[in-house]
């Protein structure tokens, strides 16, 4: 265990590591290129992803495993962390296989829904299997929503998702499903930094992990008023109920008269402080959020803090890389792309 959760070594690995995260300006410049192998070409001679690239041909790689290729490489970099001086051996570490083990499950009820659960074995991240506790691959050929669940028991996933009542068609709503699921994980995770660590190793991490459900509910309640017209109460109950601002604060912004009325005020917030100007809401709102989380990776000296905020700007990176990989793909005008990305 280390001491005080603070460790040198291990903030100092996470702080190197944070130096090869793409720069603004490498966007730029992988957005003006014009095809994806130049593109994965690009993406290979980087520091982050050079030896990942060790067996793989930029020329030839298809699209979908090259950003496969990117997904695996920042689950793989925070599977080294964890185990860098036995991180993995407390619960909280566990975080982002929890998170991952949600979005396979959230897969698998989508299929359902669709009727097309079969299909699901041809794009399950091979690379996650041996670190997951369900077995993802038997829930994957789950023919309706009570097969999953009966294949979930005596897990929290089954036990959250047993509540949720069936359809008469079979199928259970999806968003609720993903609010209860979500919920729960972060409940857990909250309580972990909690009990696990104390002091202000939790203070900070609670913090973090609270604006980042607050980002997600504001950019949810935003299109769910711009896109869906839903009522205030409508986002109070498809929203998580954690709040970073304060509850009043955040019910003020689902009860603003329309989605423009909403972006003011949150301009008025922790969340519009020198914020980009844009009309995309996860471009403003990431934008912010980028700047607190490098802000605790640089600032803090406990190591759960700095890997917690590191995982979370590898995958705004990833996510970046994918968006200009896209945009590329289909012809996207190089500033067009930029426009999309989240950067400060």
């Amino acid at each position: 265990m280390l001491d005080n959760y603070s460790s040198n070594a291990t903030t100092a690995k996470i702080r190197a590591k944070y130096a090869q995260l793409f720069t603004p300006e490498e966007y730029r410049e992988m957005a003006a290129l014009r095809t994806v192998p130049e593109a994965a070409e690009f993406i290979a001679r980087s520091a982050r992803f050079k030896e990942a690239f060790t067996e793989v041909d930029p020329n030839t790689i298809h699209r979908g495993y090259l950003e496969e290729l990117l997904y695996r490489e920042n689950f793989e970099t925070y599977i080294r962390l964890c185990k860098f001086q036995g991180l993995d051996k407390e619960p909280f570490f566990g975080f982002l296989i929890r998170r991952s083990e949600i979005e396979c499950i959230l897969s698998i009820i989508n299929r359902i829904n669709s009727s097309l659960d079969r299909t699901y074995l041809s794009d399950l991240p091979g690379y996650l299997i041996k670190y997951l506790s369900i077995p993802v691959m038997e829930l994957s050929n789950s023919q309706t929503y009570e097969e999953l669940v009966a294949g979930l028991k005596g897990t929290r996933y089954g036990k959250v998702l047993g509540r949720i009542p069936v359809r008469e068609d079979g199928n259970a709503d999806y968003t609720e499903c993903e609010l209860r699921l979500r919920t729960d994980y972060y409940a857990e995770l909250l309580e972990q930094a909690d009990k696990e660590f104390g002091g202000a190793v939790s203070d900070e991490l609670k913090t973090m992990i609270l604006r980042e459900i607050d980002c997600r509910n504001i950019i949810n309640a935003y299109r769910m008023k711009a896109y869906f017209g839903f009522e205030p109460e409508e986002i109070k109950r498809r929203s998580l109920k954690f709040y970073g601002i304060g509850k009043k604060n955040m019910e003020r912004l689902y009860e603003a008269a329309d989605a423009e009325v909403m972006m003011d005020m949150v301009n008025h917030t922790i969340y519009g402080k020198n914020s980009p100007d844009t009309d995309n809401i996860e471009v403003e709102i990431n934008s912010v959020k980028i700047r607190r989380l490098r802000h605790y990776l640089t600032g803090s000296t406990y190591a759960p803090v700095s890997l917690y905020a590191f995982i979370q700007l590898c995958d705004i990176d990833v996510s970046n890389l994918v968006t200009i990989i896209e945009g590329i793909r289909y012809g996207v005008e190089a500033a067009a792309i930029e426009a999309q990305l989240i950067t400060l």
